[in-house]
């Protein structure tokens, strides 16, 4: 696994790398909807990832793309919303007991609240490696279907659980740093390293199901998407042959 590589491979896009984080940052200033077109713009970069060898390959954020990327976007958005509510609300719950409780033992109210939010941040980490492949999941399947969703995460725990969790924990702790960056940067770097965390994490994604297809795990299968077919093809010259396309089976 790579962990400093999903924070630089974005900026560091020959040409338009810089062009591409600037662009993505109008996504957060845009409540639900610009998530949704992160997360399908995301979807795309890692489509491209996946058949990357060097996992660097990506397409441009295009702004004539923004209702691709919101169709495509809504479905990992519901995905991960639902399930980080379920997840992050029973721990909020257990970590709340276990505050209260260590304070009945311990009256120090700082002591508690730091018990509290460790074990707190612990359920976030967990929780996590099940939100990150169900995400993954619905982007590349392009519907609803938190069920299929929850499977494939199970499937992915399986195989490489212990992977997945060192892999969200350094992503939550170089998040960490990268924030700081960017509110050491007056504020505004906040938007750049907001978009590089968010490519970081799908980088990481991309990376994990690598690990998970070499471990023995069964392959998505993808919706085959007439529109993408047509414009590659387009792309294509008349006497090129295109490559072959390997398809998932879920």
């Amino acid at each position: 696994m790579q962990y400093l590589q999903p924070f630089l491979y974005f900026v560091r896009k020959p040409k338009t790398g810089y062009r591409n984080t600037l662009l993505g940052c109008l996504c957060p200033l845009i409540p639900i909807v610009g998530e949704m077109v992160l997360l399908g713009y995301r979807a795309e970069v890692s489509d491209e990832l996946e058949r990357d060898p060097d996992l660097k390959d990506h397409p441009d954020f295009d702004l004539d793309r923004l209702m691709p990327y919101l169709n495509r976007g809504v479905w990992p958005y519901l995905s991960k919303v639902i399930s980080l509510l379920i997840l992050l609300t029973v721990g909020a719950v257990v970590a709340l007991a276990a505050g209260l409780g260590f304070y009945q033992v311990v009256p120090e109210p700082i002591l508690a609240f730091a018990v509290g939010y460790l074990i707190y941040f612990a359920v976030f980490v967990l929780a996590s490696t099940i939100v990150w492949p169900m995400e993954y999941h619905a982007q590349a399947m392009r519907k609803f279907a938190p069920l299929d969703d929850f499977k494939f995460a199970i499937r992915f725990a399986k195989v490489c659980w212990m992977s997945t969790f060192v892999t969200v924990l350094m992503h939550t702790m170089l998040t960490s740093i990268a924030l700081m960056i960017g509110l050491l940067l007056c504020y505004i770097g906040m938007y750049p390293a907001i978009m590089i965390v968010q490519m970081a994490e799908q980088h990481m994604m991309s990376q994990l199901y690598r690990l998970y297809l070499d471990e023995g795990g069964r392959p998505i299968v993808r919706p085959v998407i007439e529109e993408r077919r047509r414009r590659y093809d387009e792309e294509l010259d008349e006497d090129d042959e295109p490559p072959e396309r390997a398809r998932r089976v879920d």
